[in-house]
């Protein structure tokens, strides 16, 4: 791994933390036994694609946080027990970038450590990865390895990552781009739907809206956000209109909008539950954090326009790239 991908990788362990200790000082009790007791998670669907997924999504980039991976597995197993059904991930996630040897998974990556924890219930679940290669040849590739490490023959979705300039959608849709891996690859069956992500710029990703007819669209969708380079206010009226499905990311933007003092886990996640999204995917290194999270999916309620508007205006002063560090670049 990349010494900035270890920075990240520890400052992301320290703000989920942070971010847990307040958490579950606002619930207190049993949150394991309230997870399981508290019945089924909610399903909403996943725009033109049909399929409905549960409205909590297990997030990819932390299935190597954990050191061990027999927690990491343990964390994946519980999230299929608690009744999830969509599981995101990324070739990216903790792959060593130096080494571009394409013919075998890699034992670090999230994709090695998720796939073998999937054996056995692949059929239960909607699996998603993404790609950050914007050429066919190199996106290919990056498929195939997706395929090998997740140990299935298809994915429910494949979705571009990480777009910020325009620039990618040019690469992605010109002579030779991605696109046309993606195309070609549903026609074979090895993926069904195609969707796109980014992090930092809301106009990117409208332009790709625009550009193609998109299974799925996924961005960060949270408080701070909607006074920011905002992707809530640019972005999801337009996906809804064309029946795209919404993934929400970054609705806590790494812990920082509890461990800063914004706004509590309780009315962070109702707030993004409560725009027209069909899935929330956020990470869980922790039993206990996931555990919390699919409490409050269960238990969720539609948070009231007026409340919404309050919390709104309680936050303005935190937006910008203090709290989304994602929107620095782009």
């Amino acid at each position: 791994m990349t010494s900035e991908g270890m920075k990240r990788r520890e400052f992301l362990k320290t703000a989920a933390t942070t971010a847990m200790t307040a958490a579950l000082g606002e619930f207190g009790g049993d949150i394991a036994r309230a997870a399981e007791l508290a019945g089924p998670i909610p399903t909403r669907t996943l725009g033109r694609t049909g399929l409905k997924v549960t409205m909590f999504g297990l997030g990819g980039y932390h299935a190597t946080l954990p050191e061990s991976e027999d927690e990491a597995t343990r964390i994946i197993h519980r999230a299929l027990d608690l009744g999830i059904n969509f599981f995101d991930n990324a070739d990216c996630y903790h792959r060593d970038d130096q080494r571009e040897n394409f013919a075998e998974p890699l034992p670090r990556s999230a994709e090695d450590r998720m796939g073998k924890a999937l054996a056995g219930r692949r059929k239960d679940i909607y699996l998603m990865t993404k790609v950050d290669q914007r050429d066919a040849k190199g996106s290919r590739l990056t498929l195939e390895r997706s395929l090998r490490s997740l140990r299935t023959d298809y994915l429910d979705l494949w979705q571009f990552h990480g777009v910020g300039k325009m620039a990618d959608l040019e690469q992605i849709f010109g002579p030779g781009g991605a696109m046309e891996t993606a195309q070609k690859a549903k026609q074979e069956g090895k993926i069904r739907f195609i969707g796109v992500t980014g992090h930092s710029d809301p106009e990117v990703h409208l332009a790709f809206v625009k550009r193609y007819d998109f299974d799925t669209i996924q961005m960060p969708i949270n408080v701070v956000d909607y006074h920011f380079k905002s992707f809530r206010r640019t972005v999801v009226d337009e996906a809804v209109k064309r029946n795209i499905g919404v993934i929400a990311m970054k609705t806590l933007s790494f812990g920082n909008i509890v461990s800063m003092g914004v706004a509590k886990v309780t009315e962070a996640l109702p707030w993004s539950w409560s725009q027209p999204i069909s899935v929330l995917v956020s990470g869980c290194d922790t039993l206990e954090r996931l555990n919390y999270n699919v409490y409050l999916a269960k238990t969720f309620k539609p948070m009231p326009e007026t409340e919404q508007a309050a919390l709104l205006e309680r936050v303005k002063p935190f937006a910008g790239v203090g709290v989304e560090h994602h929107k620095r670049t782009g």
